[in-house]
């Protein structure tokens, strides 16, 4: 008979290799594609701080003739990019409104007429 306290341990890996676990870790982290990955969320993150730092400081347009919110954009990317008297030669390609950068009033509202019936 065997002495059950004295059994032989069961010959195999450990249910969890912390230390093999570690290395796996490390050699994902240390990839290519994690690599690639690093650097494309440091330029989301460079991106996003130099479009945010040009919003603080684009002009306020509301106060100009036909800079409402109701002129269409692609009238004013024409504009700019053909470079137009008075108008700042700029590409605005990557921005999807004028409010994306500028302060943009409401557009102008007739005047009300009153209408007796």
């Amino acid at each position: 008979m065997t002495d059950p306290d004295t059994e032989a341990p069961a010959e195999g890996p450990p249910p969890f290799d912390k230390a093999a676990a570690r290395a796996r870790y490390r050699a994902l982290m240390r990839s290519a594609p994690m690599r690639f990955m690093f650097a494309l969320t440091a330029l989301v993150i460079l991106t996003t701080w130099a479009l945010g730092i040009a919003a603080a400081y684009a002009p306020e347009v509301k106060s100009l003739p036909g800079h409402d919110i109701s002129v269409p954009v692609a009238a004013c990317k024409d504009c700019h990019n053909n470079g137009l008297e008075r108008v700042p030669r700029f590409n605005h390609s990557y921005a999807p409104s004028c409010g994306f950068c500028h302060q943009q009033g409401p557009p102008p509202t007739p005047p009300t007429s009153s209408s007796r019936r």
